[in-house]
This record gives structure tokens, C-alpha cells and sequence, in this order.
């Protein structure tokens, strides 16, 4: 256990249970740390040696220096977290990514002491299969989570796009957003484009997995020269050996390309998505995208693809971001409609105040052991 607070600290104690260092995970447990303490509550995080020592861990919480209780891999089921809350004297556990839990809550409840407060990020089944069985899909998930969330003293939130506000049954929790570069930050990150010459720059971002669909994304740009191409983050090897011979025919026409590879800092990745022209997102699978909502906030143009929840967005912002299918020639003529396109006038303003108030809610001593509140 690291930072380990005074033994006669008094203060209501919130466990928060991260094991996994990927994704956006560990900025939510950054988000909630801050807000719990900003509220007298003395945080304590359950996670794992593989994600203290991630590069995610020195780039979200080496600067709150949390109070860590470290644990193997194997030991973060739903009746691990309830011992483990009970040990502890824990007011209310969060579960920053909490769709493995639904099924055992629904089976077994909560048992641990204080309240269960979970997130789920994926409320909407994937778009796999007939139309027919997506619909049954996305019907018996968001039925599991409403179903969890009716537990005794157990907290259930979906993830939703801060663009799309969405009604229901489920609880729905917005997607949290903030920039953390300044102007100058920009500046020097658009001083690198320019340096390839004067031409309209794209940007993808973030972890580039299949899902995220480069090689589509390469394959409309191929025939636009002017066209600059700016990647930031880590490409998965299957993603680098499939885009490998259209980088190639991409640079021989005239095409250029910025990576910024591995794990930026938020200041370098803001930046990047601050300084291109227009943030591209093409994703097969369904769910709300942080990318989408950091280049909405900072006022890029947006060029989104594929799933239904980028064309909702889409349908929000506006005359700042087009949707387009799944396809080559459909991405193509939206990229290129979007450079002859003068810069959005308005920028959306989001924050992260929903999202906390959604996961990090602090119920009186006299709740616990009673009923949270049901959904609406």
C-alpha cells in the first residue's frame, strides 16, 4: 500500500477498484480521486501492480498520488470488492468500469459495506449480426443494467456521449471532458504540420485497434495530395502490417504523415487534436467516443463514420461535424467536402460535473443498507 493516510483518519472512505490500466479508465479514477477529496472524503485505490507501473498510471495519477491498496489480477470479483469494502469501512465503492459486474449483482446484490456506485460503458449492443438480434441485443443489455441498478444500495450509470442526451430508464452518465493544453501548446504542435508544407490535415486518435479503421480512413484519402495525415497514439501490430503498403502509396502521391507514436501526455495529445484541421472517427463499434468530444470542445470539424452513436452526434453538433457510411467512396467526398469548409463557428462547452455527480455521490450514514434511488 502506498501514500497510506493517518490510521486516526476519520473521514468517510470511498473505495474506488480500477485492475486495468487501458483506455480511459484511469483518467475517470484521476476525475473521481480529485472530487471525492475535494469533498473531505479520503480516497483508496484498489488496483493492480500492472497498472501502477503503466504508463497510463504516471501519466493520470502520479499527480494526486493516490492511496493504493495493490492486489493480484484474480482477486477483483464482485464478492472480492465487497470483502475488500468491508475490511476497509468503505462508505461507497465506484467501480470506474462495472459491465462485468452486472450479472453478479443481479444474481447475488451487494453485500459489502456502504454503497455500490458503477459505470457502464457499453449500455447499447454491438452492431453484430441481423437486424433483428441487434435489436434483441441492445434490448436485453440495457434491461441487465436497469435490472442491477434496482439492487439494494447499488448505483448503476451508462456511459453516454456528452453530445447526445439521452432518456430512458437507465441513468445515464455523460462522458467526461476536458483539454488540458494551452494556446502555445497548440501553436507548437501546429508548427510541426506546417512544416510539411501548406495542405488540410486530418487527425485520428487515440489507441488504433481494427475497430478504429485506418486503413478505410488511408484508403479514402489516397487520391487527395493535399491532404495531410496526422496519427497520435499506438497502432496495434495487425493495424500497422495492413496500412504498411497504403502509407506507402499515400506518401507517393504526395500525401504526408505526422505519427505521434506510444503514450502522449494530455498536454501533446490535447494538442494534437487542437491543431488539425478536422478529427476523423470511424468506428464499427457502438458507444460514445471521448475523441468526438474533445475535438467538439476545442472546435475542430469532425468527420464522423460508421456507428449510430457518431451519426447522433453528428446530428447534435451540427454544421460542425458530417457523418458518412462505412465506406471508401462515402469517407472520401466527406473529407473532402469538409476542406472546402471554413473553420465551425461555435464550440460546444462540456465539462465533467455530470459525470461525478452521476458516479461520486455521497449518501448520508443514515442511507446505508437502504436502497439507492431507482434509475430515471
Amino acid at each position: 500500500m502506498t501514500g497510506k493516510s493517518s490510521p486516526n483518519d476519520t473521514r468517510p472512505l470511498v473505495l474506488i477498484s480500477e485492475p486495468e490500466p487501458a483506455g480511459h479508465r484511469l483518467s475517470y479514477v484521476r476525475l473521481l480521486v480529485d472530487s471525492c477529496r475535494s469533498q473531505g472524503q479520503r480516497v483508496l485505490v484498489r488496483t493492480t501492480v500492472t497498472a501502477v507501473e503503466s504508463v497510463e498510471w504516471d501519466l493520470n495519477l502520479k499527480v494526486v498520488s493516490p492511496e493504493v491498496a495493490l492486489h493480484p489480477p484474480d482477486a477483483f470479483e464482485l464478492t472480492d470488492l465487497a470483502q475488500a469494502a468491508t475490511d476497509f469501512g468503505a462508505s461507497l465503492t465506484i467501480l470506474p468500469q462495472g459491465d462485468r459486474y452486472l450479472w453478479p449483482i443481479l444474481r447475488r446484490g451487494w453485500s459489502g459495506s456502504g454503497e455500490l456506485s458503477l459505470l457502464v460503458l457499453r449500455a447499447d449492443g454491438q452492431p453484430r449480426g441481423a437486424p433483428w438480434l441487434r435489436q434483441a441485443r441492445n434490448a436485453a443489455k440495457k434491461m441487465l443494467v436497469w435490472s442491477a441498478g434496482l439492487s439494494p444500495r447499488v448505483r448503476v450509470s451508462a456511459l453516454r456521449s456528452p453530445l447526445v442526451h439521452r432518456r430512458g430508464p437507465l441513468r445515464w452518465a455523460p462522458d467526461p471532458v476536458s483539454l488540458h493544453c494551452s494556446a502555445e501548446d497548440v501553436e507548437r504542435m501546429r508548427d510541426r504540420l506546417d512544416a510539411y508544407g501548406e495542405r488540410y490535415w486530418i487527425g485520428v486518435f487515440g489507441h488504433i485497434t481494427p475497430r478504429k479503421n485506418l486503413s478505410l480512413i488511408l484508403s479514402s484519402i489516397l487520391d487527395q495530395s493535399d491532404v495531410g495525415l496526422m496519427i497520435a497514439g499506438p497502432i496495434d501490430a495487425e493495424v500497422s502490417e495492413a496500412i504498411a503498403p497504403l502509407l506507402e502509396k499515400f506518401a507517393a502521391g504526395g500525401g504526408r504523415v505526422l505519427h505521434l507514436s506510444g503514450f502522449l501526455t494530455d498536454a501533446e495529445f490535447d494538442s494534437a487534436i487542437s491543431a488539425v484541421d478536422c478529427v476523423v472517427v470511424a468506428q464499427s463499434n457502438e458507444g460514445p467516443s471521448g475523441i468526438v468530444a474533445k475535438a467538439a470542445a476545442s472546435g475542430r470539424r469532425l468527420v464522423l463514420a460508421g456507428a449510430k452513436s457518431l451519426k447522433r452526434d453528428a446530428q447534435y453538433l451540427g454544421e460542425q461535424a458530417t457523418w458518412s457510411p462505412l465506406a471508401s467512396v462515402a469517407l472520401s467526398q466527406a473529407i473532402r467536402q469538409a476542406s472546402s469548409l471554413p473553420e465551425p463557428r461555435n464550440t460546444v462547452n462540456l465539462g465533467t460535473e455530470g459525470f461525478l455527480a452521476a458516479l461520486a455521490y455521497f449518501p448520508h450514514q443514515s442511507q446505508v443498507g437502504q436502497s439507492s434511488p431507482r434509475p430515471h
